[in-house]
């Protein structure tokens, strides 16, 4: 496969109605608007309606997982597909690490806080990609 044909999947899982699926939603479409060509946004509704070509994606690419909130769905859901990430991050470790507050956040617009916080994922990501 040439560099040009390289591409990722990438599944972000951060619940429904919740701060923290803003900043993962976030996060996928900058790390898809920023890698054109380079990367496959796959759903967590995708693969667990067992779609082909979400399937497909998940497998045939190295996939990275953002997991969200605590029960880390979106790790289940590629466990019980018989799916192994090439890697996963979990949003509040990348808080943490950042030492981040996203006290008065809101859901609907990300201010600096969890703006920096999507970007932080981006981060993680971009040193994934470039050791794949």
């Amino acid at each position: 496969m040439s560099t040009s044909e390289f591409k990722v999947a990438v599944l972000g899982c951060g619940g429904i109605g919740r701060l923290v699926s803003t900043i993962v939603r976030q996060a996928v479409h900058l790390i898809a608007v920023d890698r054109p060509g380079q990367v496959v946004v796959v759903s967590s509704g995708s693969l667990t309606g067992d779609v082909p070509e979400a399937l497909a994606a998940a497998r045939g690419h190295p996939l990275l997982v953002i997991d969200g909130c605590r029960p880390r769905c979106g790790s289940k859901i590629c466990q019980g597909k018989g799916i192994t990430p090439a890697a996963t991050i979990y949003v509040a470790d990348v808080v943490a690490r950042g030492k981040l507050s996203l006290a008065g956040e809101k859901r609907e617009e990300l201010g600096a806080k969890g703006m920096a916080a999507a970007r932080i994922d981006w981060l993680v990501a971009d040193e994934l990609v470039s050791t794949l």
